[in-house]
């Protein structure tokens, strides 16, 4: 009985965080597992910013209508698909600046935001053409996945919640209980793909040659075991 509180105070130390939910009154073991796995990304998600301001509203309007016209034609001539394209309504917005007390208007900015899906990163290069030359003016972020990314975190949690129960064997070892059944489990996915990133454009034309690499995908349980004689 000794051993067996001096174990507990320690499993509920390992668990680092209080569990969400009541923990049962026999003995237990609070323990945590991971399970990342690697995977080559085949799509991107851009958030892409076309704006203008300008004391002319409807010249400011006409500018972002046109060069958004010639993003989305360019996209199409790419093969990129209409229901992989995002084009959001504009958003009018006035600025003004305070002198003396007085709000002195300075112009107004007329934006939209366009959201693409590209299935083929071969075309990365001549979709970056097209956003020059549609005169995009940020980046919102990027992010590559893959479309198997369901079967990848189903493949993640398996492994996760097997890590969780050798880590449970693993604590018990040297003690007189065994692991036994499950009182809860509950996961934390991490997201995977490339963090998100903002981007002006001038800056991102800069950029090295695309290689799209790997991304991971990651998944976490915490689970209560009970502990048996």
């Amino acid at each position: 009985m000794k051993n067996l509180s001096f174990l507990n105070i320690i499993f509920f130390l390992l668990a680092g965080i209080a569990h969400a939910e009541a923990l049962p009154n026999e003995p237990h073991i609070v323990v945590s597992g991971t399970h990342e796995i690697s995977a080559v990304p085949d799509i991107l998600r851009m958030s892409l910013d076309i704006n203008e301001v300008g004391r002319d509203v409807a010249e400011a309007r006409a500018s972002v209508e046109e060069r958004s016209e010639l993003l989305l034609q360019a996209l199409k001539s790419l093969g990129v698909k209409k229901k992989d394209i995002t084009s959001a309504r504009l958003q009018i917005t006035p600025h003004y600046n305070w002198s003396n007390k007085a709000q002195i208007y300075t112009g107004t900015e007329v934006s939209r935001v366009i959201e693409v899906i590209l299935r083929d990163l071969a075309q990365y290069d001549e979709m970056v053409r097209a956003i020059i030359d549609a005169r995009v003016a940020r980046i919102n972020n990027t992010s590559l996945e893959s479309t198997e990314n369901k079967e990848l975190r189903a493949l993640a949690l398996q492994g996760a919640v097997a890590d969780a129960r050798e880590k449970a064997v693993l604590l018990v070892k040297n003690f007189p209980e065994q692991v036994g059944g499950v009182y809860s489990i509950s996961a934390s996915p991490s997201p995977g793909g490339f963090r998100p990133a903002r981007y002006q454009v001038a800056e991102f034309a800069k950029r090295e040659s695309f290689e799209p690499g790997v991304i991971q995908i990651s998944e976490t349980v915490q689970v209560v075991f009970y502990l048996m004689k």
